[in-house]
């Protein structure tokens, strides 16, 4: 029986981390409720739709998980490939959405209003425990759904192509959250309005200053998203299937 828990194969550590990351999404959702009614302000219902989208990787890398282990059982014919390919483009798509969740820490500083001695102010850590908590969740879902596909690389290409798969993913969805956070792309605009994209992407290279603030700002979130990656998988668990060590 394989020991492993985060990002294995077996239903007791996708149960067991699943579980952990609900756990989280419910006190966020409570804590935003708690938020509105404890200030009489309609605070934060947003983030209910940010955490939605940051589980989004994470059903669509279950998706994959099932029609990898489908895979194992048979001959995947090619419309099972197909399918396969526009699954893993959009999770691609999707995954900035979890760690996402980070930038969303700048909304205590617009809505709190601090009186005097703030940090003896309950209501501060109100706002702070649940930003705290939705990065940290939105950190937790985006390394769930990129362990689950890097070790499905692992299996069919080896271990260290799934490395280079894991950082272009993590360095295109650091470009994708400034993106997003910025420029206010979601991750549908691909499909519905392409030529807005790519005017975009011509200011954003045509400016010097817009561009030096997107390397920078996307460099940090790619650390962030890389140490955060390393801790909950690499720190809290040792991954291993099958031969494959990480």
């Amino acid at each position: 029986m394989n020991e492993n828990i985060w990002g294995s194969r077996t239903w007791v550590g996708k149960v067991v981390v699943l579980a952990a990351l609900l756990i989280g999404t419910f006190f966020c959702v409570w804590m935003g409720q708690h938020i509105r009614d404890y200030t009489g302000r309609s605070l934060y219902r947003f983030l209910n739709w940010d955490i939605f989208l940051a589980w989004v990787p994470v059903v669509l890398a279950l998706l994959l998980d099932g029609m990898m282990s489908i895979y194992r059982q048979r001959r995947m014919f090619w419309p099972m490939k197909i399918v396969t390919g526009v699954l893993v483009v959009i999770w691609l798509l999707f995954y900035p959405n979890s760690a996402y969740l980070v930038t969303d820490m700048i909304h205590p500083f617009v809505h709190y209003k601090p009186t005097g001695r703030f940090v003896h102010d309950l209501e501060f850590w109100y706002h702070l425990f649940l930003f705290v908590t939705a990065a940290v969740v939105g950190l937790g879902l985006g390394t769930y759904s990129l362990s689950s596909l890097q070790l499905l690389v692992a299996e069919r290409y080896g271990t260290v192509r799934s490395w280079v798969f894991a950082c272009i993913v993590l360095v295109l969805s650091s470009i994708g959250i400034y993106i997003g956070r910025f420029v206010r792309w979601n991750s549908w605009d691909v499909f519905t309005d392409p030529h807005k994209i790519w005017s975009d992407v011509i200011r954003i290279i045509g400016d010097p200053a817009e561009l030096h603030f997107m390397l920078v700002f996307s460099g940090m979130m790619l650390v962030i998203s890389l140490v955060g990656c390393l801790i909950m998988r690499g720190g809290m668990f040792r991954l291993q299937r099958r031969g494959y060590r990480w």
